[in-house]
């Protein structure tokens, strides 16, 4: 007998009958699909997380080779002297810093000719001003690669600081009998940007940084950062160089990278003193900057885990909306009953519940994905930002459309 009716009326009230089908449907499948995300994003975070602290038992070669570093100030002449410095003070026993400068070498050995003294080490060249119809980044590069006398190259910016003086130890220990290409990593600097939208910003990039990071831990690298990249001089000649992308004012660290990387002969290198901090007086400018010409490479990219991220992003929308749905269906059978039905009730606070619960869990962590990276966790903004991204990058590419022919040179017109 029912020992509730003092509480509840009518026992005959308190049935799973009162739960609708849909509400069932809905709720099932919110929790089958917010456990796949949590599993997936889970997953991810702890293949980061286990690299790093270096649990796969991985060897590191047992000299450290001699290296060129390749630092293109085409566009950025004026931080040398501020950034330079921590290049030049690697703790490192053999390299040599070579400097390619816009226009002419004049004006950059003279500004430099305080730690030309200093370090022998340091070599300036120049790209050309007349060859403005090609890619002055890939310009800079190969004339940096031409200049260079060492096998292994490293290539950086002249706006970029070494996170320690170890960063060319942790880049170089990677170039084993079998290592072609080293994957550094690079960042801005998080706590510098300050200004409207750095919170989508930081959001953003480490979702972007997140996708190969992880593809390049599972043996399928299809991309690197040209401010923190290692690889054989011999690759690059093997390959030609940029020939097939001569056309393209970018691509010298995407697809360039997924032409010469693979599971084999490519290494990624995550310690934080490792990294690379990007300054930029424009983050905002920058960022969305970068984000239109990675888009644009992307469709040039081989093995790039796009329909994987946009499975990832369906299936938090999915899940997110069966539990909010769930919820939502079992308002007609509240409202319009005499009595409460306290079994819809209890199935709407449930699924209520459950979609906080996700929503908190999902948040935390990409908190853990942002501190593997080194960058800070954010809290109450995840949730919206993850809800906004695909479509913000759907505007990113209409966007793009209107911009397209910046991306080629002018050397085919």
């Amino acid at each position: 007998m029912c020992n509730f009716a003092p509480f509840f009326g009518n026992c005959d009230m308190i049935q799973l009958q009162h739960i609708s089908l849909i509400t069932w449907v809905l709720l099932g499948c919110g929790i089958l699909l917010a456990l796949a995300y949590m599993l997936w994003q889970w997953q991810r975070t702890q293949r980061v997380a286990q690299f790093i602290a270096r649990e796969d038992g991985r060897e590191y070669a047992e000299e450290l080779p001699p290296v060129s570093i390749l630092v293109d100030a085409c566009t950025e002449t004026g931080r040398l002297t501020e950034f330079l410095p921590a290049i030049l003070g690697q703790e490192y026993p053999e390299y040599e810093v070579i400097v390619i400068a816009d226009g002419s070498a004049e004006a950059t050995s003279k500004m430099l000719s305080g730690l030309r003294a200093e370090y022998d080490n340091l070599h300036i060249t120049f790209a050309p001003s007349a060859t403005r119809g090609l890619s002055r980044k890939k310009l800079a590069l190969m004339i940096g690669i031409k200049a260079s006398q060492y096998d292994i190259l490293l290539t950086t910016c002249a706006n970029c600081h070494p996170a320690s003086p170890l960063w060319l130890q942790l880049m170089m220990r990677n170039f084993t009998a079998t290592t072609d290409v080293v994957l550094g990593y690079a960042h801005y600097p998080y706590e510098e940007d300050r200004t409207k939208g750095h919170r989508w910003r930081l959001f953003d990039s480490v979702t972007q940084s997140m996708q190969w990071v992880v593809s390049a831990i599972k043996g399928k690298p299809y991309r690197g950062m040209s401010e923190n990249l290692a690889y054989r001089k011999r690759c690059f000649y093997d390959n030609k160089g940029f020939a097939t992308t001569m056309d393209l004012q970018w691509g010298e660290d995407d697809v360039f990278i997924s032409q010469i990387a693979n599971g084999e002969n490519t290494r990624l290198e995550l310690d934080p003193a490792s990294h690379i901090a990007i300054h930029s007086e424009l983050p905002s400018y920058t960022h969305r900057l970068k984000k239109m010409r990675r888009d644009f490479t992307s469709r040039l990219v081989r093995r790039t885990p796009s329909r994987a991220q946009g499975a990832l992003s369906a299936l938090y929308y999915l899940a997110l909306a069966a539990l909010v749905g769930a919820a939502v269906a079992s308002l007609p059978t509240i409202l319009g009953a005499a009595v409460l039905p306290w079994p819809s009730i209890v199935a709407a606070a449930v699924a209520v519940v459950l979609a906080i619960a996700f929503v908190v869990l999902a948040a935390m962590l990409f908190g853990r994905q942002s501190r593997c990276l080194d960058a800070p966790a954010l809290r109450l903004t995840v949730p919206p930002f993850t809800l906004a991204r695909p479509v913000v990058n759907a505007l990113y590419r209409l966007r793009e459309r209107n911009f397209r022919d910046s991306n080629y040179t002018s050397i085919y017109k």
